[in-house]
């Protein structure tokens, strides 16, 4: 009994500090452009955002490394560029490039979204 317990107040003590569960934060924070799911046909002529599976895969494909990948994503949230684009030009004519999420994630969300992202896709 006493083992349930710790890890319990582990992750209450979490909550209180503000440490948000990174499903919920890729929910809240990155689901609104980027869907989480295969898109219909009608969704994808109403996608604002490459949908995150096929961001995850393409910058899989050409980064590597979990740590790569990570390291890249993290950043990109963050301080995005044209020069940092991976996608086709097509792409960025229909999407434009990603608005940074300073101010409204941390630098350690972002690193977590990114490992969950490598993760989940």
């Amino acid at each position: 009994m006493m083992k349930r317990s710790i890890p319990l107040a582990l992750l209450t003590l979490s909550f209180a500090f503000g440490a948000e569960p990174v499903a919920q934060l890729v929910e809240k924070k990155c689901a609104g452009c980027h869907m989480t799911n295969n898109p219909t046909i009608e969704q994808v002529k109403q996608m604002v955002a490459p949908p995150m599976w096929g961001v995850a895969r393409h910058l899989k494909k050409s980064l590597g490394s979990k740590e790569a990948f990570v390291s890249f994503v993290s950043d990109y949230i963050m301080n995005p560029a044209q020069e940092k684009i991976r996608f086709n030009k097509e792409a960025m004519e229909r999407f434009g490039l990603m608005p940074s999420m300073k101010g409204s994630i941390g630098e350690d969300e972002a690193r977590r979204i990114a490992a969950y992202l490598y993760d989940t896709y």
